[in-house]
């Protein structure tokens, strides 16, 4: 067996933890995926795998192969699609990057459907709130919300999503009616740590504009945790549609000075070089349609 294929052993032994599993499904005994892993590892001079009864784990040395290991195979992968002409069939492992919010409304509700229409692809959905690298950690394709300045890669605004002041529905019950976006600083507020504006919420109504400097009482960098907060009751706060799109429909959450918003939240699709891989392009124009941007 080759090291392209070892390299292949290797990863699917890390992802299932079990050479019987990786053995059945690459048609091989598993004394066979043991003995390539066995001379992966004495041609690369260091212990890959820890091997008990039990279970199989990556070893240090081993996490970082498996790392550069995804790497070489995906785009070997990618330079046999083109080669032998396979660009209208993606295949092969596709990565793809947003922050968890983004991914839990947006992406993973439509990758049961891609996955089916593309069976031949295998999709890792790197949902994290900090910054992924897309070159360091072998990204295909990311999903970015705002303002992007990484000249390392190329871009494509998708479009924007509207933002708005939204709270619990018997906020204003329990706190009081706010009147103007002035009185939002006198109101608990809950606030993003990752944000362009910061504490600073720039708010119109179309006729004037009104910068609001609140003090946020809880700030968090993840999406999901903010609405949860906003559920309970415990502030306001200032969100993308799509991430209370659902709430405001069923009325567990509404808008606070409904006739006010903030400039809209860009989205962008990033990816490394110039052109998107087969197996990109497909899931960004899978994707597209059904987002719920604003052009």
């Amino acid at each position: 067996m080759d090291r392209l294929e070892a390299l292949k052993l290797l990863i699917r032994v890390s992802e299932t933890g079990s050479f019987s599993r990786v053995a059945a499904e690459s048609g091989v005994s598993q004394s066979a995926v043991s003995r390539t892993i066995t001379t992966l590892e004495a041609d690369l001079g260091a212990r890959l795998l820890n091997r008990t009864t039990r279970r199989v784990a990556l070893t240090e040395a081993g996490q970082r192969a498996c790392d550069r290991a995804r790497l070489v195979v995906s785009e070997m992968e990618g330079l046999e699609a083109a080669v032998r002409g396979f660009g209208q069939e993606p295949v092969g492992l596709l990565r793809v990057a947003s922050s968890v919010a983004f991914a839990r409304a947006e992406l993973a509700p439509a990758a049961g459907a891609f996955l089916t229409c593309w069976p031949r692809v295998r999709l890792d959905l790197a949902a994290r709130d900090d910054r992924v690298d897309l070159i360091a950690e072998g990204v295909d394709l990311a999903f970015r919300l705002g303002d992007q300045q990484d000249s390392r890669l190329t871009g494509r605004q998708l479009g924007s999503y509207p933002r708005m002041v939204v709270a619990a529905a018997g906020f204003e019950e329990r706190f009081g009616r706010v009147g103007s976006p002035r009185d939002l600083p006198d109101f608990p507020c809950l606030g993003f740590t990752s944000t362009t504006y910061g504490n600073r919420w720039p708010l119109s109504d179309g006729r004037q504009r009104i910068d609001v400097e609140v003090t946020p009482t809880l700030r968090t960098a993840n999406g999901e945790v903010i609405a949860d907060l906003m559920r309970s009751g415990l502030g306001a706060a200032l969100v993308p549609s799509f991430l209370v799109s659902s709430d405001i429909a069923s009325g567990r959450l509404v808008r606070i000075l409904p006739e006010w918003s903030a400039p809209p939240l860009a989205l962008w699709a990033l990816w490394q070089g110039r052109a998107l891989s087969g197996k990109a392009r497909a899931f960004l124009d899978f994707i597209i349609p059904r987002l719920a941007v604003s052009s």
